[in-house]
This record gives C-alpha cells, structure tokens and sequence, in this order.
C-alpha cells in the first residue's frame, strides 16, 4: 500500500527540479566583461521590457529598462560575471532567462508564447536552448504521469499507483542518463556545471562520480561560484550521517586483496563494524546470518568492517559465526582509518545504506534492524 503526502504528489506535478535553472547563481571571477543583447519581437513598438537578475535572496532586481522599436531592442552593458539573468516583459505573465556571458546573445521574444523565445549566439546559451529543446519530451513525459499519478490516488487505484511511480523513476533515471551525457558533451558550457551542482546537492551521483565529471570541465567553468562551490564540497571530509552518501573507503581483505567499498554495495547494504573480541558483536552475529539468508537474493549486502588487531583472531571468528560475506579490515583496532572515518567510538556499530550508498539509518540491531532491511527492500 502506498501513501504518498501531498507535497509528493504536488512535486510530481511540477516539472523536474532540473529545469529550475533559472533560480541557480554562477559567477566567475573576472574583470567586467561586455554583454550585448540584439533583440527582435513581435511586441508592439514602445513596450517596455526589464532587464532583471535574481539577487542574493533571490528577488528580482532590476538591471536595465529596454522598449521595443521597429520590432526590436538593443542593450550594450558590461557584467562583472557569468549569470541567469532574465527578461520581464511588461504586462505579460513570467519572465524569460537567459546567460548573460561575454558576447552578443540574440534573443527572439513571442508575447504570446514567452516559454518559446529563444536566447542564442553563446556557447552556453546554444547549449541552454538544446538543453529544453531536448528534455521537453521527458517533461512532458512526467507531467502526464503525474497527472495520472494523482487520478489513480484520488480513485484509490494502488496497484495503477505503483506502476505509475515505476514509470515516473524510469523517465527520471533516463534523465539523469542525459543530463550526464550533456556534461560530458558540454565541458565548457556554464549549464554543465549548474546541472553538475545540483546532483551533488540532490545525492543523485557519489562524490566520486562527481570528482570525476567536475575534473574533465573546461577551467574557466570550473572557476564560476558554482564550480568553486563544488570545489569546496569535494574538498570537504565526507561524513558518515544518516542522509549522506556513505563514505568511500578500501582496504585489506582476508585473503590477501583489496576490497574497495563500491565492489560491495547492493540494493541495500549494511556496514557492520565489529571485531571477534567484542562480546555484543558475537551475540549480534547470528541475526545478521538469519537476516542475510532470507535476503541475499533480494539484494542484500552485508560488509564487515572489523577492529581486531590479530588477522588471525578476525579470520576465526569469520568462520565460526559463519559471516559469509565481504570482510574488511586494517588490523589497527580503535586505529582503523574505516573507524576513524565513520567516527565510530563503539561497537557493534551498523551503517545502512539505500540502493544509491545514501546511509538512511544506523546502529539497528536485531528486529529493528530485520524491519528496516524489510521495509527498503520492498520499495525496490
């Protein structure tokens, strides 16, 4: 049975987080640069249009007063940064963005389809332009579902209810799969870094995914505010909190590897640590065996991390709990850099993770911890 709140449904609605560009900020530190605006429309001569940026509160202040002439509008101005800015038309309903960037951008407005204007002649407004031509049908896409989404909750249909949320993850991961393959493409485009940002800020791919495309953009896109927003963040510890992505770790397995903590994720995953001296943890074992059992198949994984200091010690008791899963560890007691990481002070201590490595619980034991790996399970 499923139970959406009502600000679920409401999102699902709305069209996806990604095409709230226009209320990101990116700048780069530069001297001013010219932005030359050559507009044509088919408003009437003398209608007055203003030239807007979102301030720091994310109010619309007001740069610029153009008024339409012959069917066109001219603006010369310099700008200290890259930035969304936008056109206000007056006496028409909403506001039309644009990257105001270094350079002559042309932009065509239409009155009575403002959402059809188009902003071209830059790199990084071309790319804004193939960027909602090309995700339009995906948002059409999820705007449908979300109507019928919310049909079938009014009507009590569940099983309708699931398929559609099915459905509407599908179109989601198939615009995640674009929005990756457009930074790829786009490595000196400001849109990259924006949609760059968010997936960091929505957990949508790990930090070290992240690194990974941050690094192959063009360095002056790496220099805006938000390139030097992530910067910070990739530079950051990474924290092992309920809502975060856990963090990445390696190190030594029984066998003589290298067991690296993304060979080891499932749908759902528990990091257990423990160690064979430790009475509560030995008492614990036997659950986790059980839990294991009745949901390897489904996807369960289960990672030991453990702070003995004798490998001997470690490998015995592996076998005789029959902990028949990956084991992980350095052998350096309350030392263990995977402990330190983790900040764990005690044990046994457990980390679960969602199918995403996002850690969405801890320290659950026993039927607390059967009920959660139940519970995650069944949403998958």
């Amino acid at each position: 049975m499923i139970n959406l709140a009502n600000t679920q449904i409401d999102m699902l609605r709305k069209t996806i987080v990604f095409l709230s560009l226009v209320i990101l900020n990116a700048s780069c530190e530069s001297s001013s640069t010219g932005l030359k605006i050559k507009g044509g429309t088919d408003l009437e001569d003398g209608s007055t249009i203003y030239h807007i940026v979102a301030d720091q509160n994310n109010q619309p202040k007001t740069l610029d007063t153009i008024s339409v002439n012959n069917g066109s509008f001219e603006l010369e101005t310099n700008i200290a940064e890259p930035n969304i800015h936008f056109l206000q038309i007056v006496g028409i309903q909403g506001t039309f963005p644009f990257i105001a960037e270094k350079g002559t951008v042309d932009i065509q407005v239409y009155k009575d389809s403002l959402g059809l204007s188009l902003a071209t002649g830059t790199v990084s407004n071309d790319d804004f332009m193939r960027y909602k031509s090309e995700t339009k049908i995906y948002i059409q896409s999820l705007n449908g579902i979300g109507n019928d989404l919310q049909q079938a909750m009014i009507l009590k249909d569940t099983l309708l209810a699931e398929d559609l949320q099915d459905q509407y993850q599908d179109v989601r991961n198939q615009i995640q799969d674009y929005e990756l393959k457009f930074i790829k493409d786009s490595p000196n485009s400001l849109i990259s870094i924006l949609i760059l940002e968010r997936f960091i800020s929505n957990k949508a791919i790990s930090l070290d995914e992240a690194k990974s495309i941050f690094d192959s953009l063009n360095k002056e896109i790496k220099n805006t505010k938000s390139g030097r927003t992530i910067q910070k963040q990739l530079e950051e510890p990474p924290k092992a909190e309920v809502g975060e992505v856990a963090p990445s770790f390696e190190g030594p397995d029984p066998y003589g590897g290298k067991f690296v903590l993304q060979s080891g994720l499932g749908k759902v995953t528990i990091i257990d640590f423990w160690a064979s001296w430790c009475r509560p943890c030995r008492f614990e074992n036997p659950n986790l065996v059980q839990l294991y059992k009745r949901n390897k198949e489904r996807g369960l994984s289960i990672i030991g991390v453990s702070l003995d200091k004798e490998k001997s010690n470690w490998i015995r008791a592996i076998e005789d709990d029959g902990l028949v899963w990956d084991h992980v560890s350095n052998l350096k007691f309350w030392n263990d850099p995977i402990a330190k990481l983790y900040k764990v002070s005690a044990i046994p201590a457990t980390f679960i993770l969602d199918e995403k490595g996002v850690i969405v619980a801890r320290d659950l034991r026993g039927i607390a911890l059967y009920n959660k790996v139940e519970e995650l399970l069944d949403k998958i």
